[in-house]
């Protein structure tokens, strides 16, 4: 859903970003996996014009006529790199698993942990959120309590050698 919202984001960035003497241009961007939706618009006559396939254009002038027009990824890239650039990146999931009924990372998690504390440092990372899960047999009130457990002990781990530790949130 995010991605999707990113994705609204860039094609009214692309609208308004185009808006000149030559009018406006709207781009349809692929989502991850290559799907895309379709962007429906009439033109000053009240003809539709769709797009559905990634990298399809309209340009749509300022006399409200339409023009359906394909670019290529590489010139989408390269026309609207700044654009591009300015999109938050897409959230990473990094999974640990724990014993059964147990919170305690071993030697070898800890060093993972370690080494995403690493990549968190050399980004522009934002936050991180440490979401702590377990099977469902069993107590519920148990297994709530051993959930928040796992993501205390993974974010405990982060913190020790993390700058700011307002980044880190636990659920």
């Amino acid at each position: 859903m995010r991605y999707l919202i990113s994705v609204c984001m860039v094609i009214g960035v692309f609208i308004f970003s185009g808006c000149s003497a030559k009018g406006t241009q709207i781009t349809l961007l692929p989502e991850e996996g290559g799907k895309t939706g379709v962007i429906s618009i009439a033109d000053n006559k009240g003809v539709n014009y769709n797009i559905d396939k990634a990298y399809s254009s309209l340009n749509i002038s300022q006399r409200g006529e339409i023009e359906k027009k394909v670019e290529t990824e590489k010139t989408v890239e390269t026309k609207y790199a700044e654009v591009l650039n300015a999109l938050p990146k897409k959230p990473q999931s990094i999974l640990f698993y724990f014993p059964n009924n147990s919170a305690e990372l071993n030697k070898t998690q800890i060093a993972e942990i370690k080494k995403v504390n690493q990549i968190i440092k050399e980004s522009d990372i934002i936050e991180v959120l440490c979401i702590g899960h377990s099977d469902s047999a069993g107590d519920k009130e148990y297994n709530k309590t051993l959930s928040f457990k796992r993501a205390q002990n993974v974010a405990s781990i982060l913190m020790k050698d993390m700058i700011d530790k307002s980044l880190i949130k636990v659920e």
